[in-house]
């Protein structure tokens, strides 16, 4: 979505051509003629968009005050940041960042963070045109440009979209893969730096060299974590323990290896799952099926058909209804529909 912007700021900003660089009026058609084709691309799928979610481009699945929404942004900048330049842990999960009102810790000090990383990027960029400008020659200088120009808009764009809160997951709502863009800008603006560098390339190699063996040796590390869903939420839960839908899912992924355990006989061990997550999440209704089923198993045919039913009237589901209507059949209870 941000790839017709990105496209559009470079035909404007940097002109090529001896002719028409000064006017801003032949760039800009220039530019809209570049974009075109990729701004067609863009109307098509937000067409279908519209048609798919019922004349809604999205929508919103919280309602934060733009002023909540406003005072988080620092936070969840600076983790970004984080993200980009140090990025020593997963950062697949997070405690969400949201800011109820002005604080130091909250507010003020994410803010300053994202301030100096700002500026440094500012001065990089500024420092890396200024000696392009001294000591190339002009198409090689030119080329320096655009790159310190894409890697900047690759760096920035894509993030914005992540600060639009209210369509994001609620609770749920910094993930490392937003960045994923922006590495790539970052990491096109530091091989401009390195290719500005001269006579400290070998250095600065040998260093770039280092970080890659101790990240590769993080990314090895880390990977074991996606192994299966009760690995990912257990070490997401660790990461990020006032994460409500992360929570959630761990309770998910225990009552899923717990319907295992029910389903080879072993409900001594299932059941203290179920009844802890359905405690919990009265909601899971999952759990109340696994209850049903070990209920059921333990010949305790009243407290199976009470979970059971619970499991149905949460659910729907085709199959748990069948089963609840079949205990009750065995049982000698008449049909009954689950209420909404």
């Amino acid at each position: 979505m941000v790839l017709p912007a990105l496209i559009l700021a470079l035909a404007l900003l940097m002109p090529r051509g001896e002719k028409g660089d000064a006017d801003f009026g032949v760039r800009l058609v220039r530019a809209f003629r570049q974009t075109l084709p990729f701004l067609c691309v863009t109307v098509f799928y937000l067409l279908m968009r519209l048609n798919a979610l019922g004349g809604k481009l999205g929508s919103r699945t919280q309602h934060l005050p733009f002023r909540i929404v406003l005072l988080s942004w620092p936070a969840t900048l600076w983790f970004y940041a984080k993200v980009l330049l140090w990025p020593v842990r997963s950062h697949a999960f997070a405690d969400p960042t949201l800011a109820d009102g002005f604080s130091l810790g909250g507010v003020l000090l994410p803010c300053l963070g994202v301030v100096g990383a700002v500026a440094v990027l500012t001065m990089a960029v500024f420092w890396a045109w200024r000696k392009a400008q001294r000591e190339l020659r002009d198409q090689e200088a030119v080329g320096v440009e655009y790159a310190l120009l894409m890697g900047t808009l690759l760096l920035v764009l894509p993030l914005l979209p992540a600060l639009h809160l209210n369509a994001l997951n609620p609770g749920d709502f910094l993930h490392g893969r937003y960045t994923y863009l922006p590495s790539a800008g970052l990491m096109l603006l530091v091989a401009t730096g390195w290719h500005l560098a001269g006579k400290n390339r070998i250095p600065l190699l040998c260093a770039g060299g280092l970080l890659a063996v101790v990240f590769a040796v993080l990314v090895v590390s880390q990977v074991g974590q996606w192994k299966d869903d009760l690995t990912v939420f257990t070490i997401a839960h660790a990461l990020a323990p006032h994460n409500a839908p992360v929570a959630q899912h761990l309770a998910d992924a225990h009552v899923q290896s717990a319907l295992l355990l029910a389903d080879d006989g072993r409900c001594d061990e299932a059941m203290p799952v179920f009844e802890q997550v359905s405690h919990e999440y009265p909601q899971d209704w999952y759990a109340w099926a696994g209850l049903g089923i070990c209920f059921v198993q333990v010949n305790n045919l009243t407290k199976a058909e009470e979970s059971l039913h619970r499991a149905a009237e949460l659910s729907h589901d085709s199959r748990v209804m069948q089963q609840w209507q079949e205990l009750r059949a065995n049982m000698g209870l008449p049909n009954s529909v689950p209420r909404d």
